[in-house]
Parts: structure tokens; sequence; C-alpha cells
């Protein structure tokens, strides 16, 4: 993985609420990316994978199209 794409992985998941572990995960292996200047395939899957569920969960769950919309004011 280039730097370009982690940096953008990273952006795009700052987004995003992880839970613990994966911000752990997310930790470490920037820590490792800034010591070696690179990703074991192992970090890159991982990551990757991390990245596509918070994409494909707001893309399913909250997209804009997709929520109610609020009718205009009724009388109570």
């Amino acid at each position: 993985m280039d730097r370009k794409r982690f940096k953008g992985i990273l952006s795009a998941l700052e987004r995003y609420q992880l839970t613990m572990r994966e911000k752990q995960f997310v930790e470490g292996v920037e820590k490792y990316f800034h010591e070696k200047g690179k990703v074991t395939d192992q970090q890159e899957s991982i990551l990757e994978g991390i990245y596509r569920e918070k994409t494909w969960i707001r893309k399913t769950f909250f997209s804009q199209n997709d929520l109610p919309r609020s009718s205009s004011s009724k009388g109570a």
C-alpha cells in the first residue's frame, strides 16, 4: 500500500465511529507505518476491510435519500 492510499484510508476512517479494537488496530498500523514506511499484507487487508465495512454501513443505513422526511407542520 502506498503512502497516498494509506493516508486516504486513515483520513476517511476519521469520519467514522470505530470500536475500541478498531481504533487500537488503526493506531498500531499507523505507528508501524511511520516506523517501517510500509504495512504488511495482513495489516493492509484488515485496514481495507474496516474501511469497506464502515463505508458500506454508512451508505446502507445513513443515506440521506433513505431518511424519512419530516412533513410540514401538522397541527397537534
